[in-house]
């Protein structure tokens, strides 16, 4: 995408901000690192692309987290601050320069825990920490606000069009700008991919609309017939199989048709009517094996029905 392989590298590239650059600067070109540099504004403007170009600038390297996914607990500040003791990393050290220090980004601050960030003003405060801490976010917690004698809080705003113009020719800068909201981000997209198609915005139906009015309403919006009726495959059916023809056609002759319920005599059964004045015992058929066995007498059929 254009936004990465066209975003800057050094504080010099980028464009506009100013007196960003200035306390970046001022900041980490101090032997002592008292505090933080927080930059605050909407996305899409550079925070974190000027944050990453003043630590390659004042030769650090970048440790950039995000703080919103990586910084959730206690114990992930106490992990980050154990990894930052030295000044040098690892990957300094191994290549042999130990010049390089390392220059802490937490990104997206205000979407860490609020007690995650009690525990990383407490580390702003302590004065053996040997790395600087830059921190971005658009918008700014309640606690770096009670701190502000010791966090510099910076107010980033989007760029100029007359600043850009140069960037886009035969563009107007403004109106880009304005459509994609000042976000530098989706300016490049939009120079790259061109303008999206843009989905209609249809109300949704209010509560008791009918349903032939509310399925009107939804073919209406994706441009689709208003009938169902002519379309094939929506002929409703309980049929699941079908005969073919030598031709194979479908012959509307069903293999397979609706399955009827079968009764059940229990439950046709009518429950017979209780005569409250004589009320008479229901008599149990007696097995005939069980007759025989008791020295009844079993009378024929024909008898029994007499």
């Amino acid at each position: 995408m254009y936004a990465e392989s066209h975003r800057p590298v050094f504080l010099d590239d980028v464009i506009g901000h100013q007196e960003v650059k200035k306390t970046l600067k001022s900041y980490l070109e101090t032997d002592k690192f008292i505090g933080s540099v927080f930059l605050i504004g909407p996305p899409g403007i550079g925070k974190t692309t000027m944050a990453l170009c003043a630590a390659r600038t004042f030769n650090f390297d970048p440790l950039e987290i995000n703080a919103s996914k990586s910084i959730r607990s206690f114990e992930d500040v106490d992990k980050l601050k154990d990894a930052c003791r030295s000044c040098v990393n690892i990957q300094s050290f191994m290549r042999g320069d130990t010049t390089r220090k390392t220059c802490v980004i937490l990104d997206e601050i205000d979407g860490s825990d609020p007690h995650a960030q009690a525990k990383i003003i407490d580390w702003m405060k302590d004065k053996t920490r040997t790395v600087p801490i830059l921190c971005t976010g658009n918008e700014l917690p309640t606690i770096f606000k009670r701190n502000s004698d010791l966090i510099q809080i910076i107010r980033c705003f989007p760029p100029n069009h007359t600043d850009v113009q140069h960037l886009f020719p035969g563009i107007d800068a403004q109106s880009i700008l304005k459509e994609c909201q000042h976000d530098i981000r989706r300016v490049f997209h939009r120079i790259q991919y061109g303008q999206s198609y843009v989905i209609k915005d249809y109300p949704l139906p209010p509560t008791g609309t009918p349903v032939e009015t509310a399925f009107l309403w939804k073919q209406q919006m994706f441009d689709l017939p208003e009938c169902l009726s002519g379309i094939p495959g929506t002929e409703h059916s309980h049929r699941t199989m079908f005969e073919c023809k030598p031709g194979d056609t479908r012959a509307d002759i069903p293999v397979v048709s609706r399955r009827q319920k079968q009764s059940v005599p229990d439950k046709q059964r009518k429950a017979e009517p209780k005569n409250s004045s004589n009320p008479q015992p229901r008599k149990k058929s007696v097995p005939q094996k069980v007759k025989q066995e008791q020295g009844l007498k079993i009378q024929p059929a024909d008898s029994q029905e007499k």
